[in-house]
């Protein structure tokens, strides 16, 4: 860490505005690792020969934004007070830190500058704000931040939002991460470690926030709940089409979102389907991948008349039943039910075989002379699988 301490201080005495940016893009390229420099730089005395510098104002841009992570108070708020009087997206987010500070002169300080910087340009401000924000907001003294984070995004504009929901997730490694400074030799393969990042917060903030302020109409909500890469928007995204489906008697949109392939959209349109009366269609999804869409096959089945165990019985019987028939069984049958398991211990598949297995461990019917010899599957996945259930029957 002192050595890239040296190495930010030689960068900003440089003035080169290429590699400045690039040594702020580096160190700024996650929350967690801002926060964890923040952390070193303060405890371990690392910044002290930046101090002088800055006293002078002799300190660039660069070696401004890390001296605000000074173990001194006084040096904190004059450097705080430099980067307010020069204020760049870059520098937003030793800004944020700041916000948590346990000196009051600082924290009320930087407070103050970050609410004028996002209400005043949240096209520029928001996202690095929204990036960092929510993950200083698990610090103490945090919540003060993301109150203003949320409150300024109530009154940005759509498109701002927008590209806030456009957030996915990245990997930062070593060697992306020493690359992006190499010539300057700012952080060393040995200097940050291995992280992976991800974003999902920050779309998921925008999208609530539009959802509170009505911007999201129903086609919209559509389009997201079926394509959103992010599996926590295209929850909630299909939860409020069902509901709103529901409220307005569109079956047909109902049925649209059943026809998706991630599970908790189906299942919100199958819960719609059901409280609108439509059990026949969700009794033909008894065998499922989903687990919660089969519980509520089970229900339209005992609802509408049939035999759901029967159906599974008879199910798993066939040359190749589907995992969901083989979990059903597993969910509704009884122990007897594990011996029309047995043969699928043989199955060509691995999938089934595992399947099997596991199904025979949730009806206590595990058949430990046939499953013993399964830890030396070929399939990793049996492998596990037999081993799990062993240890049930130990």
């Amino acid at each position: 860490m002192d050595v890239l301490v040296d190495a930010l201080v030689r960068v900003d005495r440089s003035g080169d505005a290429a590699e400045i940016a690039a040594a702020f893009e580096t160190i700024t390229e996650t929350p967690a690792l801002i926060a964890t420099l923040d952390e070193y730089w303060r405890y371990e005395r690392a910044l002290d020969d930046v101090a002088l510098p800055l006293r002078t104002g002799k300190a660039g841009l660069l070696a401004t934004a890390i001296a605000a992570s000074h173990h001194n108070g006084r040096i904190r708020e004059l450097a705080v007070t430099r980067l307010l009087a020069r204020p760049r997206p870059e520098t937003l987010p030793f800004l944020l830190l700041r916000m948590t500070d346990w000196a009051s002169p600082v924290s009320d300080l930087a407070r103050a500058g970050v609410v004028r910087l996002l209400h005043e340009d949240p096209a520029v401000y928001l996202r690095p704000a929204a990036e960092t924000m929510l993950h200083l907001g698990r610090r103490r003294r945090g919540g003060f931040g993301v109150r203003q984070l949320y409150a300024a995004a109530y009154d940005a504009p759509v498109a701002v939002l927008e590209q806030l929901m456009c957030s996915v997730s990245s990997v930062v490694s070593n060697s992306a991460v020493s690359n992006s400074v190499v010539s300057s030799s700012v952080v060393s393969n040995s200097a940050v470690p291995n992280s992976v990042v991800s974003n999902s917060a920050v779309p998921r903030f925008a999208f609530e926030v539009r959802t509170r302020r009505g911007d999201l109409e129903l086609d919209e909500l559509i389009r997201l709940a079926l394509t959103n890469p992010d599996k926590g928007i295209r929850a909630r995204a299909g939860e409020a089409v069902a509901r709103d489906a529901v409220w307005t008697g569109r079956v047909d949109v109902l049925r649209k979102l059943a026809t998706c392939r991630h599970g908790e959209v189906r299942i919100s349109a199958l819960t719609g389907l059901a409280r609108l009366g439509h059990w026949e269609e969700i009794v033909g999804l008894l065998d499922d991948r989903s687990t919660l869409i089969r519980a509520l096959a089970r229900d339209a089945a005992r609802r509408t008349g049939v035999d759901a165990v029967a159906w599974y019985r008879s199910a798993v019987s066939d040359a190749n039943p589907s995992l969901g028939a083989i979990a059903g069984l597993a969910e509704s049958g009884r122990a007897e039910d594990g011996q029309r398991l047995y043969p699928l211990l043989s199955h060509p598949m691995a999938r089934v075989r595992a399947q099997a297995v596991g199904a025979l461990r949730i009806l206590d019917a595990v058949p430990v002379d046939s499953v013993r010899p399964m830890v030396e599957d070929p399939s990793r996945r049996v492998v596990r699988a037999a081993l799990k259930a062993l240890k049930t029957r130990a």
